[in-house]
């Protein structure tokens, strides 16, 4: 299902998105957990509407629920570094790679097993 969101909504591709490298941005766990509002979208250069609500929220015993648009689907999660790996029942493969973070903001390289790739701004809330 994530992977039909991200088709529309996908983390849009970013040159740096096959960097392994976590360019000093670190986030632990505890920051992680919690519910994540998706504030802009962008795939290939152009943003994508959000209409409605758009959030992830990540729990504390590696779970994830999603909602986006007419998606709402969930799975299960482990962060390494900068990057979250989420697994999804179907099975999709979901890498959020968190390339900048800012106080309760951060801005996340997404791409999934379905070749789907889009950049994302999240503010918790």
């Amino acid at each position: 299902m994530m992977m039909l969101l991200l088709t529309a909504f996908t983390f849009a591709a970013c040159s740096s998105d096959d960097d392994d490298s976590d360019n000093g941005v670190l986030i632990s766990e505890t920051e992680l957990v919690g519910t994540w509002n998706m504030t802009q979208i962008t795939v290939n250069g152009q943003s994508v509407p959000l209409n409605g609500n758009a959030y992830v929220t990540f729990n504390s015993d590696k779970t994830y629920h999603i909602v986006f648009m007419d998606y709402d689907y969930e799975g299960t999660w482990k962060l390494e570094g900068n990057t979250i790996t989420g697994v999804t029942p179907d099975p999709v493969v979901e890498t959020m790679r968190i390339t900048s973070k800012s106080g309760k903001s951060v801005h996340i390289a997404y791409s999934n097993s379905d070749g789907k790739k889009m950049e994302i701004n999240c503010t918790k809330r």
